[in-house]
């Protein structure tokens, strides 16, 4: 007789059937599937949070940075008012074919140009509204004396002024400026002196300058930007042809003006040369994608990038 008694049946050990092997697995997958939907899903909204940030970024920095130099447009260290007779050029000696010259010889300090229409610092194969901004802020310096019509002006220092730099002089008791280029640039003591380059004539002869300013020239454009895709661009007098790329995946831009007595704001083509100098206020708009470069899969509406518009008013200054 056996010492061990025998188990029941129901006792003893055995495996899993292939339907209940079935049945876990594709509870398992429908599990991981859920987990990886959630995943993909999540993955797909971070991806589309950090292309709106990328957005908003480009717009903040391109707003900000054309803002301002729009409204320093027209400025000079005299606070002459931006207008015809009030910034003047000496004749050969300021290069006012350049596309820096403000596109209407220094008499306006800001002009603009329509989609389409020739805009001089580069052949850009983008259409899209462009603009040319022209101040004398930069490095100004006050004028300790001066001997016209030929005698070197004395400045406090020469830090930021070169010979061949086109400058801005102006006379408080004048009420206007002369853009011309620079002669020699040289310290004088404790101080620096900068020559003219020929004696300033006729009306001019006799002006006692007491300040100068460095001209900044600053052309505003959309462009391809060499990677696929499109940017907002600077282009500035002094960058030998290189701009300087701004804002990335700026696909468009538009401008329109405010003239004074008037309640809408027209485009660039319907402003004449004279009344560039009238503008009081404009209004920018850019129309930003994200990664301009990748147009995205038209079946698959989640690939496809994201076109966001802004705009920003801006009042200008120096009128």
């Amino acid at each position: 007789m056996s010492r061990f008694p025998m188990r029941p049946a129901l006792f003893i050990q055995r495996g899993l059937t292939l339907v209940e092997l079935m049945i876990a697995m594709t509870l398992g997958l429908i599990v991981v599937g859920g987990v990886l939907g959630i995943l993909v899903a999540n993955s797909e909204t971070q991806r589309r949070t950090d292309e709106l940030s990328r957005i908003q970024e480009n717009a903040r920095v391109a707003m900000q940075l054309m803002g301002r130099s729009m409204r320093e447009a027209g400025g000079n260290p005299c606070g002459i008012p931006s207008g015809v007779g009030l910034i003047l050029h000496m004749a050969g000696e300021a290069p006012t074919d350049d596309w820096w010259s403000g596109g209407n010889n220094f008499t306006s300090a800001l002009i603009g140009y329509v989609s389409g229409n020739n805009f001089p610092p580069i052949d850009r194969a983008v259409s899209s509204d462009a603009l040319i901004t022209v101040s004398a802020n930069t490095f100004v310096k006050t004028v300790i004396s001066d001997n016209p019509p030929d005698g070197a002006m004395i400045i406090p220092t020469r830090e930021g002024l070169a010979a061949g730099d086109i400058l801005f002089a102006c006379g408080t008791n004048d009420g206007r400026g002369v853009v011309f280029r620079a002669g020699a640039v040289a310290e004088a003591g404790d101080n620096g002196s900068v020559d003219r380059t020929n004696p300033f004539g006729g009306e001019f002869a006799g002006m006692n300058v007491t300040a100068l300013g460095k001209i900044n020239a600053e052309g505003w454009f959309v462009d391809n930007n060499g990677r696929g895709g499109t940017s907002l661009f600077r282009a500035f007098n002094g960058d030998n042809g290189n701009p300087e790329e701004i804002a990335t995946d700026v696909s468009a831009m538009r401008i329109t003006y405010l003239l004074p007595g008037e309640n809408q704001y027209v485009t660039a083509d319907q402003i004449t040369n004279a009344n560039w100098t009238r503008v009081i206020a404009a209004y920018i708009e850019l129309d930003i994608t994200s990664n301009t470069a990748n147009p995205g899969n038209p079946d698959n509406p989640a690939s496809l990038p994201i076109t966001r518009t802004v705009g920003l008013t801006i009042n200008l200054r120096n009128r």
